[in-house]
């Protein structure tokens, strides 16, 4: 036997982890949506109180970190689905229950989470939405389209009702009971990805204002720059570069995930909106028109901010780069005017030096000649020898001696390491 590769278990798995339910004719379907907080651990302590929940309400514990858990509570099946940053909870019951928030489904675990959607879909076993259905929906934005080829219409508006529900109408008739179940989770997806494609909105939004600012600053800075000519105002425009890169990096770790996020929530959108295989009627607009013409604006303009910071981003580092290769040339002349001038210094010290050395040459010959000729007074004049001219004759001698003595005292402090 060969031997399975460690993800195979959870490919195949991955393939059934989110079954559908299958619901009969008539029935009403409920969903909340909570967003839960990005911290590390906030969705595992979710679960870990759902299964407390489950546990301390005689019901099938789910595994740990289960996709999705369904279990019956007072007629009501309830399945709960695990997202990568958001929950949904379900029920189904019959059409006559009004029971928005049920107590005994679990919803405490969720204490943390914050509701960004709610939904409710009627499945009625009629083969068309009633007329006498569709005066409860606002008709400026009317939704009524026919699906699966024109088995079965849905209607909708997309307005939350007094108890923040957006209500669905899903005429059924038409449909087998597997094509319905598939509809209806199609339709509850398709609020549920709506609502979560849409959170990246109001961060645009937020952000747009400061990108904007950021981007007049470096233009005004791009435009002082040729004036920046002296190593002060130099230092100063680049400082002022890298707060600006700083201001640009908080925007992008501000948007990135929730624009990505934006992006991948739009894909599975329109993946779901495609397999409703909507049509028109006389009667308002499909789900796919009037959601493209929400959506899709609000999509392009995340996208938009994302292209901005992206070319603000390119913007500093050419600029910053720029201004610091101009740094970097004005401090290598300023290094070979130093050593330029340390070495004009070298060199005056040095013929210092050498003047030195040779008054000090003529000064110590002339007291050691001194000294001679009081020494050799006295037998020069036994000699009957002129005193003058035997240090005439020394004099050359004197100073070619201490020239050498000198010399080599230099020649060997020089050879001394520092």
């Amino acid at each position: 036997m060969h031997v399975d590769h460690p993800y195979r278990a959870a490919i195949m798995e991955e393939v059934h982890a989110r079954p559908i339910d299958l619901i009969p004719a008539s029935c009403r379907l409920r969903r909340l949506v909570f967003v839960i907080p990005s911290a590390l651990s906030s969705m595992q302590e979710v679960f870990k109180r759902f299964q407390s929940f489950c546990a301390g309400s005689d019901l099938n514990v789910p595994e740990s970190m289960a996709r999705q858990h369904s279990f019956e509570r007072q007629q009501r099946h309830v399945t709960w689905e695990f997202h990568t940053e958001f929950v949904t909870v379900t029920w189904r019951t019959e059409l006559s229950d009004m029971v928005n928030e049920p107590h005994d489904i679990g919803l405490s675990a969720i204490d943390t989470g914050l509701l960004v959607g709610a939904v409710r879909l009627d499945v009625i076993p009629e083969a068309a939405v009633p007329e006498r259905l569709v005066p409860g929906f606002n008709l400026a934005s009317l939704c009524l389209s026919d699906v699966e080829g024109g088995a079965a219409q849905v209607a909708t508006d997309f307005i939350p009702d007094g108890d923040r529900f957006v209500r669905f109408e899903l005429a059924a008739g038409g449909l087998t009971q597997l094509r319905r179940s598939i509809i209806a989770r199609r339709l509850l997806e398709v609020e549920t990805y709506r609502t979560m494609a849409l959170l990246a909105l109001p961060v645009a939004r937020e952000v747009a204002p400061g990108v904007r600012n950021a981007e007049m600053a470096l233009s005004q800075l791009i435009e002082y720059l040729p004036e920046a000519s002296t190593q002060p105002a130099t230092q100063r425009a680049l400082s002022e570069l890298h707060l600006l890169s700083i201001r640009c990096g908080q925007f992008s770790e501000q948007t990135d995930y929730r624009f990505a996020a934006g992006k991948a929530y739009g894909a599975v959108l329109q993946a779901r909106l495609n397999g409703l295989r909507e049509s028109g009627t006389v009667r308002g607009s499909t789900l796919g028109h009037y959601i493209a013409n929400r959506v899709d604006p609000a999509l392009a303009t995340c996208l938009a901010i994302e292209r901005r910071l992206e070319l603000l981003s390119e913007k500093l580092s050419r600029a910053i780069g720029l201004l610091e290769a101009r740094v970097g040339v004005d401090m290598q002349s300023q290094n070979a005017a130093l050593l330029d001038s340390i070495a004009q210094t070298t060199r005056s010290q040095l013929l210092l030096q050498r003047t030195v050395e040779g008054l000090s040459t003529i000064a110590i010959s002339y007291y050691l000649l001194g000294i001679v000729s009081y020494g050799a007074a006295g037998w020069l004049d036994e000699l009957h020898w002129q005193k003058t001219t035997v240090l005439s004759l020394v004099t050359p001698l004197v100073l070619l001696f201490v020239w050498i003595v000198v010399s080599g005292a230099r020649r060997k402090h020089t050879s001394q390491p520092t």
